[in-house]
């Protein structure tokens, strides 16, 4: 189970995602990008309807869907700004660590 707060620090190879245009930020329409399959540095690779597709995070507004997050029924959506998980997943719990060590 991952714990929406911390997202942006856990790997997300394996969740479903949905993704909006930063240069159409104004539109509410998130548009299916589907399951991420690989990600690196700066782009989610990601498989819908058997077809393999990458983007890049800096330019999406992106909409994770966490399945059965504490239990419910209903499925739980997290947005995240794409500059924000720039990183490979290794780095960016790294600094999760330090900013915890920092804060003490």
């Amino acid at each position: 189970m991952i714990n929406p707060k911390f997202l942006i620090y856990h790997d997300l190879i394996g969740i479903f995602a949905y993704a909006k245009p930063l240069s159409k930020c104004n539109n509410d329409n998130f548009s299916p990008i589907g399951v991420v399959i690989d990600e690196t540095r700066n782009m989610l690779i990601t498989e819908y309807n058997t077809k393999v597709k990458k983007y890049i995070k800096k330019d999406y507004i992106l909409r994770f869907k966490i399945p059965n997050y504490m239990n419910d029924r209903v499925d739980c959506f997290l947005e995240v700004q794409g500059n924000k998980i720039i990183g490979s997943p290794i780095n960016r719990l790294r600094s999760l660590k330090k900013k915890r060590w920092l804060k003490k």
